[in-house]
């Protein structure tokens, strides 16, 4: 008898390390950690990062699964990338979200040896950057450019030809920049985007840039891309356009949605909480339901935002088309 009770409780024992063992295993499956690498201090990545932080934690939250984030910023610094996306891949974490193309473009290998998945956000052109493979796919901030046409032409009251064409500014070292300079000029009418390019860390020609601007009458717009460090120095674009000629101030356009405040007229584009969110759908899908996208997300038109900027319009003496005014999502 006394044996008997002494392989009953040996038993008991077991099944209790078993069921604690289960839970164990069934906790950590429904506990996940996202490593999120920021390339730069910018408002676009500001933005994604909560969108992409609300809305997986709503996605886990719904399937009674947990998300646990851990943030860094490399500040620009490609080699702080590389520090950071190490650090992620030592934590043992679930899932690297990069910001940005550099940052992604330095977290790819690291990932990749690590056997961690790579959700990228807020890119131009991740084809052409070299950053969508087996194990990293995102969401694509590339724009629609045949809506950016057909802005610009609202904007100006004329189709784009020979006697209105648009000022295409941005930074010459900058592949994002650049890719989107092709796929503009591919869409609009031929020779109306005209390019005005900067080297690397060459602010200083941005005065002689708007110079020429301001000499070319055929010019009636200014356009700028997701270029980090044009957007960086709107004030900058801003004072150089009022004050350089004031009989040439002309209509900013931005692909930057946070951008029109700070001194743009107008932009037609991507909502980057939502593109944001739209990287979290893909790392919900890779680490719940474990599957893989065919391809990345690219905004649509019917995805674009509209913001205006009524105050810089008047300081300019520019007026917005009122078919503008009336549908825009956001007006300042």
């Amino acid at each position: 008898m006394k044996k008997l009770k002494m392989l009953l409780a040996v038993l008991l024992l077991i099944a209790v390390g078993i069921t604690s063992l289960s839970a164990c295993s069934t906790d950590e499956a429904d506990d996940f950690t996202v490593g999120i690498l920021s390339g730069a201090q910018i408002p676009a990545f500001e933005l994604g990062t909560p969108g992409f932080q609300d809305r997986l934690r709503a996605l886990m939250e719904a399937e009674g699964k947990q998300v646990n984030f851990i943030y860094q910023n490399a500040a620009g610094d490609p080699a702080m990338s590389t520090t950071i996306a190490n650090t992620f891949a030592s934590q043992r974490v679930d899932l690297i979200f990069a910001l940005g193309t550099g940052a992604s473009q330095q977290a790819m290998p690291v990932a990749a040896n690590a056997d961690i998945p790579l959700v990228f956000g807020i890119i131009t052109d991740p084809v052409g950057a070299g950053i969508v493979s087996e194990m990293s796919t995102g969401s694509s901030s590339a724009l629609p450019m045949e809506t950016q046409v057909t802005l610009l032409e609202e904007l100006l009251g004329s189709e784009l030809n020979a006697e209105h064409r648009v000022a295409f500014l941005f930074t010459t070292d900058e592949p994002n920049s650049v890719a989107s300079l092709g796929r503009l000029q591919a869409v609009a009418p031929e020779d109306t985007i005209v390019p005005f390019g900067i080297p690397a860390n060459g602010l200083a020609h941005l005065t002689q840039l708007f110079i020429n601007i301001a000499a070319d009458t055929t010019i009636r717009a200014i356009y700028i891309p997701q270029d980090n460090q044009i957007t960086g120095q709107m004030q900058m674009v801003q004072n150089l356009n009022r004050g350089q000629n004031p009989e040439r101030r002309l209509p900013v356009v931005v692909a930057d949605l946070p951008i029109v405040e700070g001194g743009a007229v107008a932009s037609l584009s991507v909502d980057f909480a939502a593109n944001g969110a739209a990287a979290a759908d893909i790392a919900f899908n890779i680490l719940v339901n474990e599957t893989w996208p065919q391809t990345f997300y690219s905004p649509t038109a019917a995805s674009l935002s509209l913001y205006i900027n009524a105050t810089e319009a008047e300081a300019i003496g520019f007026v917005i088309p009122e078919s503008m005014v009336e549908r825009a999502d956001r007006t300042f």
